[in-house]
């Protein structure tokens, strides 16, 4: 029988491909242009990359908006009869890929310098040694050692390939910053100083000495790659101080105009900056007298939440010790996980319980946080998702009223309710499982997990109230900072008055700021602070996510009451289903759709 076209059955007309086909083949195009100069996001989604680290050349980001362009039309284009999971894709694909395409358009893209996650962080991800020594595999298992050895030779092998390649990568890097640098678009100069120093730091850092078990040729290699991208890595530094940096402009913060950008980006939605900072503002003064009513509570009249704090920190035999704050998290996991799952919400088949791993060598999550969440990844059988809790040099004692919180926030019923069951549930497209998340809709739904879990009486001791409140109150603050430095506010007189405050949004505003709402200390807060001035908009996802899953929550409870009915455990599981299901998508998007 000769060959017969795709699709077609002999003695029937071809079937023409539905609305909701084209979509899901259109969202598979897109993760693959996604995917072609970013090997993080090769490896990832399991798609062929073209490079070993992430091509940020004119030319490649030219290539990117090109074919991210070209597949918005053809969406745009998709029409007729669809189902509704087809619609929300199709508005979720062009949403996404607008902003995407605007992002680099507008010179934003290859302008971009900050911490922690600019393109040359992106980059220096990559090139850490591989951690740990060879995996040997099980005393006496032959096959598993040389698959060990084999393993461990290929991340050197690969580590090798991207030190050699990292000259032409800042090259790229370098190109797309003086063409944005043209058209008047360059970070600030504190982010410019910023990277320099981090390049200068790759730079002087010990030569590698790759561990003992590879061969003396791969040793030689790596050690010539070695020199090699630190030499790159100086030059750039120099490139970064001596030309761009006398271009950068000098007050901090992206501006206005770059901001809305970078808030369309994280949010997937428009914001208006002084409204939004007027309600956080108001949120944050409720929070606060909130904290200072248990202090009260707990102490009597007139403390407030400083000597809350101080009273709870006070005795060290209340913390706990990194060798019991394991077996206590996972403790906190798995009692969310029987009060969550299958009573308020379910979740897809082969998705396991979390579990809580200790990273000792304070590596931490890659945009510095000290704890995060990985998400499930292979085919087949039940993964779990990891919570991974990483240690400070020096960080001995654990708080449980600090740490319980962020238990509920990074697993149950948080991101591995809400990604993670994404990553498992195969009704979705590829890209909508790892590519087309929106940070507000995700953040947002942690932040909402929180207060389920106290709702769910996961939080019960006032002290982890405490807890709760403080981590809101804190993440409320850093919208004030987002939105004050990078829309460039003027600055409140509550702020004028707290002490070190500038009358601009400087860098000592934004200590000050996060000095009087934290229970942090102040190595952190300086950390944190170079994260708020590099980072546009990212804070913003935490508080107006939430604010939008918490109103989702209001219209179905009054929903389902209009109609004579009752709010109880199986309203709000269908409620959690339902919402789960949509997938990542912008707050605009998912406003509308629980409503």
């Amino acid at each position: 029988m000769r060959d017969v076209p795709p699709r077609f059955v002999p003695g029937r007309l071809p079937v023409p491909q539905t609305a909701g086909a084209d979509l899901r083949d259109l969202a598979e195009q897109y993760s693959r242009v996604l995917a072609a100069h970013d090997p993080e996001i090769a490896a990832r989604t399991g798609l062929l990359g073209q490079t070993a680290l992430p091509d940020y050349s004119p030319d490649a980001l030219a290539d990117h908006v090109r074919a991210t362009r070209s597949l918005r039309a053809r969406v745009e284009k998709v029409s007729g009869e669809m189902a509704e999971v087809d619609s929300r894709l199709r508005e979720h694909l062009l949403e996404r890929m607008e902003t995407d395409a605007d992002l680099i358009d507008s010179g934003e893209g290859g302008a971009y310098l900050g911490f922690p996650e600019s393109p040359f962080q992106r980059v220096l991800r990559l090139l850490r040694s591989p951690a740990g020594a060879r995996d040997l595999g099980p005393a006496g298992d032959e096959a598993d050692a040389a698959e060990g050895d084999s393993r461990w030779e290929s991340d050197w092998q690969l580590l090798s390939a991207r030190l050699e390649m990292l000259p032409q990568t800042l090259a790229g890097l370098r190109a797309s910053l003086e063409d944005s640098a043209a058209r008047g678009v360059v970070s600030p100069a504190s982010q410019v100083e910023f990277v320099a120093g981090q390049a200068r730091d790759f730079a002087d850092r010990p030569p590698l000495a790759p561990a003992g078990g590879l061969p003396s040729s791969l040793t030689g290699e790596v050690e010539r790659a070695d020199r090699v991208a630190r030499q790159a890595c100086l030059d750039f530094a120099e490139y970064l101080i001596s030309t761009l940096g006398p271009q950068a402009p000098l007050a901090e913060g992206v501006g206005p105009q770059r901001h809305q950008l970078w808030m369309r980006r994280h949010l997937g939605t428009r914001v208006d900056p002084a409204q939004t900072f007027a309600w956080a503002q108001e949120e944050l003064r409720l929070v606060a007298a909130e904290q200072d009513r248990l202090a009260a509570e707990v102490l009597g009249p007139g403390a407030d939440y400083a000597a809350m704090n101080i009273h709870l920190r006070s005795d060290p035999a209340l913390g706990l010790s990194p060798q019991e704050y394991l077996p206590w998290a996972q403790s906190v996991v798995d009692q969310a996980w029987d009060v969550v799952v299958g009573k308020v919400l379910d979740l897809p088949q082969g998705l396991g319980r979390p579990r809580v791993v200790l990273d000792r060598f304070g590596r931490q999550g890659h945009a510095g946080d000290p704890c995060h969440y990985e998400e499930p990844y292979g085919t087949g059988g039940v993964h779990p998702g990891t919570v991974v809790r990483s240690l400070a040099k020096g960080e001995e004692v654990l708080w449980p009223w600090v740490e319980r919180t962020t238990m509920l926030h990074e697993s149950v019923p948080g991101h591995h309710v809400h990604s993670g069951g994404h990553t498992a549930d195969m009704r979705l497209t590829l890209w909508q499982r790892y590519l087309g998340r929106v940070p507000g809709c995700n953040e947002g739904w942690a932040l909402y997990a929180e207060s389920l879990g106290e709702e769910l009486g996961l939080v019960e001791e006032p002290q982890d109230r405490f807890g709760l409140l403080a981590a809101r109150r804190w993440r409320l603050a850093r919208v004030l900072v987002d939105l004050g430095v990078h829309s460039r506010l003027p600055v409140p007189p509550e702020v004028l008055a707290l002490p070190g405050a500038d009358t601009v949004w400087s860098r000592a505003t934004v200590m000050a700021v996060l000095r009087a709402h934290t229970i942090f200390p102040e190595e952190f807060l300086r950390f944190e602070t170079s994260r708020r001035l590099g980072w546009p908009a990212q804070s913003l996802s935490h508080v107006l996510g939430e604010r939008v899953w918490r109103a989702g929550r209001r219209a179905a409870e009054a929903r389902v009451r209009s109609q004579g009915g009752r709010w109880g455990p199986g309203q709000m599981r269908s409620f959690h289903n339902r919402a789960i299901s949509l997938g990542s998508v912008g707050l605009g998007l998912l406003e509308r759709e629980l409503s």
